[in-house]
């Protein structure tokens, strides 16, 4: 157990020696989510929890409560600035050694000392494993803690004591959200223990399930979202369709198989989205040697492991196929690993006693050798991540950090920026409005298709004192835009020289906001004049589109197609007026209700273009194609009749086009509508006789 601990602080110290070499001695993040959480975690600590920003609406970017209310805790006692970054990866590091001790403690369970001590090196010697407890988010808390419940889980079967697991499971599912689907599920289990079991042992296995979705209500009334924003907005079935995401999604999980499990995958290939360096953490055919454990386990054991791994095969394929999959070495998948490789070295066991027979010396060697391989191997993938942690740090150093550093010494103290490359708030003390939609209430609910069109939106929401005067951008995020360019004022403030995707500052210029609001053409107004406007619909917009039950559906074949950004020249009598607004190519339909007066004919018009973009996601590279629509046919649906046909041709740049709906068809306080056909929709404006 000590050389275990060594081995493990050897290890650390390396990664953070690494690190520092790197970075001139500073604790720097390994991306942007630790300084997300640092920010979240001072703000619970100066009284105003899940507020991003002081007097801002709550949210849940954080995702993991009772990791940010650890480093709240740390905050408060007087881990400030670079110190909380400190404490949030050296107390990841903790975590590592106490994971070491945990995997010794459940290979102990089902085997010898040998085996437990091979689960020790696995788990010490684990590559990605290792990375994610130095990363300092709350990966490390979610790692040892499913570790620490699959420890206490086994315990529980085997003695009855079920204490520590509901402390443990309750830890669990405040943790992350996965951790409460893992609770219920142990849960569930729990009750095919056999044996005299009290009522009490029997029930506090169910406490982390009721925990967590207490937990759950509580975020509700308090942020009005079940899931954490960065949760929410990673879903593949909304971005990608039904096709695409049945292809990706399984295209991963037999990645996730071939590569994570068995160990064998060229680090090179990508898995999910990302290149498959986790596969380094699991030695050749561990896949092999943890169901054999599964099948092979002591009697009293056998049930409660293959429960584990039934919760973890199924937990991996409900939360790892996400628009996020295989970033950082499958960060939705790691929490299995410590536990899985525990398993690998159990199942080592059972195969080399199958292979042995009747000969101990040949299955000792046996043993011996191939427990030596992995180890060597592991040695070799903990040397490689310790580089990759040094790298990454490197680039934070080379990125945000010159970037903050800039901020603070040249912009008034708590100036505003609109952020849509990295989150830097916490080390510069400024105000952060993310246009991701992350920490910033307002937004976020938008697909990852249609993020600009959404936040450009959201933008034109917030009034002229309430958008901030500077803009934080990457360099690839502003050249692969059309509409970033029109909201920056050049030359750029600052920009960085990090040797990757550098960061660029702005002034903005937000004088395209707010134009796509109005009409502006005459045969309009003239069409509506006399009329009252009883309601409009901006698309792309998510809160006018939630307050009017808005849906649509539009799809060429396989591919789903989002929203996007145009920007062009209306006429006007003191020259051209640039509008950008946020629509959709419609192929199919959209529904919405709106409010109405009975019996009253209803007028409507909808801002058209005749160029528009296919955009979609889908197992290879996203679409980004032109589509031209001359002529829109557009037909009107009430009440799940039709009530009026229009065939209209697009002049060219934006179009208002007039609809007239019979009053016969208009209901009285509201009405649902449904248009149907080929046309592009950016905003409707709906009018009525007084």
């Amino acid at each position: 157990m000590r050389a275990l601990l060594l081995l493990g602080v050897l290890v650390a110290s390396g990664f953070l020696v690494l690190m520092l070499w790197v970075t001139d001695g500073h604790f720097v993040a390994q991306g942007p989510d630790l300084y997300v959480v640092c920010q979240y975690a001072r703000a619970m600590a100066e009284g105003h929890p899940f507020q991003y920003n002081a007097g801002e609406a709550p949210t849940t970017g954080s995702t993991s409560v009772l990791h940010t209310a650890i480093l709240a805790l740390a905050h408060a006692l007087g881990a400030r600035g670079e110190g909380l970054v400190a404490f949030a990866v050296l107390f990841g590091a903790a975590l590592y050694l106490g994971s070491i001790l945990l995997a010794y403690r459940v290979a102990a369970l089902l085997a010898t000392s040998r085996e437990a001590l091979l689960a020790g090196l696995l788990v010490a010697l684990g590559g990605p494993v290792v990375w994610g407890f130095l990363y300092g988010s709350d990966i490390a808390l979610f790692l040892f803690l499913a570790l620490l419940v699959l420890e206490r889980w086994l315990a529980y079967w085997s003695s009855g004591r079920a204490r520590g697991l509901a402390v443990a499971g309750t830890l669990l599912a405040m943790a992350r959200p996965e951790g409460l689907l893992l609770a219920l599920g142990l849960g569930a289990a729990s009750l095919l223990r056999p044996g005299s079991a009290t009522r009490a042992s029997r029930l506090l296995p169910c406490i982390p399930a009721a925990a967590g979705l207490t937990l759950l209500a509580v975020l509700r009334v308090l942020t009005g979202s079940w899931l954490g924003t960065s949760v929410a907005d990673k879903a593949l079935l909304p971005n990608y369709g039904l096709v695409h995401t049945l292809d990706v999604a399984t295209k991963y999980g037999v990645d996730v198989v071939r590569g994570l499990l068995l160990g064998l995958y060229p680090s090179e290939a990508p898995i999910g989205f990302s290149p498959g360096q986790a596969a380094f953490v699991f030695p050749p055919l561990g896949l092999v040697f943890v169901l054999l454990a599964a099948l092979r386990a002591p009697s009293d054991l056998r049930r409660p492991v293959r429960a584990w791994l039934v919760l973890v095969a199924v937990l991996f394929a409900l939360a790892g196929p996400n628009v996020f999959m295989g970033v950082q070495f499958n960060r939705y998948l790691m929490w299995g690993f410590p536990g899985l490789l525990a398993l690998v070295a159990v199942g080592l066991g059972v195969g080399t006693r199958l292979a042995g027979g009747d000969d101990a010396g040949f299955e000792r060697a046996l043993f011996s050798t191939l427990a030596g391989l992995f180890v060597a191997l592991g040695l070799l993938s903990t040397a490689h991540f310790a580089a990759v942690y040094a790298e990454n740090a490197g680039y934070t150093w080379r990125r945000e950090i010159p970037t903050a550093r800039w901020i603070r010494a040249h912009l008034p103290p708590g100036a505003a920026i609109a952020n849509g490359a990295t989150s830097i708030e916490y080390l510069t003390g400024h105000r952060n409005l993310n246009l991701h939609g992350v920490t910033s209430p307002g937004f976020g609910g938008t697909r990852t298709v249609e993020k600009e069109a959404g936040y450009f939106e959201a933008l034109g929401r917030l009034s002229p004192p309430e958008r901030p005067p500077y803009l934080l951008l990457s360099r690839s995020g502003l050249e692969s835009s059309e509409l970033l360019p029109h909201l920056t004022a050049h030359p750029p403030l600052f920009e960085t020289t990090s040797f990757g995707d550098d960061l660029v500052l702005f002034r903005a210029r937000w004088e395209l906001l707010g134009r796509n609001r109005r009409l502006y053409l005459p045969e309009t107004l003239a069409a509506v004049a006399g009329l009252e406007e009883v309601d409009r619909l901006n698309v792309c917009d998510r809160q006018d589109e939630t307050a009017h039950g808005y849906q649509y559906r539009s799809r060429r074949g396989d591919l789903e197609l989002g929203g996007f950004v145009r920007i062009d020249d209306y006429p006007g009598p003191s020259g051209p007026v640039t509008v950008a607004d946020g629509g959709r190519v419609i192929l199919g339909d959209e529904r919405f209700h709106i409010d109405t007066r009975g019996g009253r004919d209803l007028v409507i018009v909808v801002r058209s273009h005749p160029r528009a973009e296919a955009r979609a996601l889908r197992a290879g590279p996203g679409l980004v194609a032109a589509l031209e629509i001359p002529r829109e046919g557009i037909v009107v649906h009430v009440g799940g009749g039709e009530v009026a046909r229009f065939e209209l041709d697009n002049a060219g740049g934006w179009n208002e086009h007039v609809l007239r709906v019979p009053g016969t068809a208009v209901g009285a306080g509201r009405t649902e509508l449904r248009l149907s056909g080929r046309y592009t929709a950016f905003h409707y404006w709906f009018f009525q006789p007084q």
